[in-house]
């Protein structure tokens, strides 16, 4: 049993570490994207040169693979968890504020504007890729998308921030303002681009 205990957290350990990298990488694409506001030889430069680096295949392996484990940690130990009502001390409820559908819901949105996001980049030429964004942003079915995606993603940084420190043993408090301030922050930043192509 305590073996068991032992792995479960380290498992959540292991996905908490997952969702700090892609938590670190939505930093860094914010400020990446956010050269679209110095013009278009700014921007088409900077993403010339990051898709031409060794940087951007091992980025996309890292992704990747991260995005997979946490998936994957998610679902068994919510499955094991739905198991072991009342029948292990470390079994714990599902949040009663949150309905377990609509949690589920949200982190599958989060999964599928990642896919939509990721296909529409790697399907676009990238040789103007200032011009392809306006493109893209001058279609209201794209405002639809990246407006429930940043949505579905915004809920679920707010619940992974305020869990991570505490899952990783560094801090046995919540800090839900602190990550309502960086959720709000990023997302103000990453609207930033399609709504000063639209207005």
């Amino acid at each position: 049993m305590r073996s068991t205990n032992n792995r479960t957290i380290l498992l959540k350990k292991m996905m908490a570490v997952a969702g700090l990298i892609w938590f670190t990488y939505l930093i860094y694409h914010l400020l990446s994207v956010l050269t679209f506001h110095a013009g278009e030889a700014v921007f088409n430069a900077f993403y010339t040169w990051f898709n031409s680096s060794w940087i951007y295949p091992v980025l996309l392996a890292v992704l990747g693979s991260t995005i997979v484990f946490h998936i994957y940690v998610a679902v068994t130990r919510q499955l094991a968890n739905n198991k072991s009502v009342g029948t292990t001390p470390y079994k714990k409820s599902y949040p009663k504020a949150i309905p377990r559908v609509i949690a589920w819901s949200g982190a599958a949105l989060v999964f599928l504007f990642i896919v939509i996001h990721s296909v529409q980049m790697l399907s676009i030429d990238a040789t103007n890729l200032y011009q392809q964004m306006q493109e893209i942003f001058a279609n209201p079915l794209m405002w639809v998308v990246y407006g429930l995606g940043m949505l579905a993603i915004s809920a679920h940084l707010k619940h992974g921030l305020s869990n991570v420190l505490q899952t990783l043993g560094i801090c046995s408090c919540q800090f839900h303002k602190v990550a309502w301030l960086i959720v709000i922050i990023i997302m103000v930043g990453f609207a930033s681009i399609p709504l000063s192509i639209i207005l």
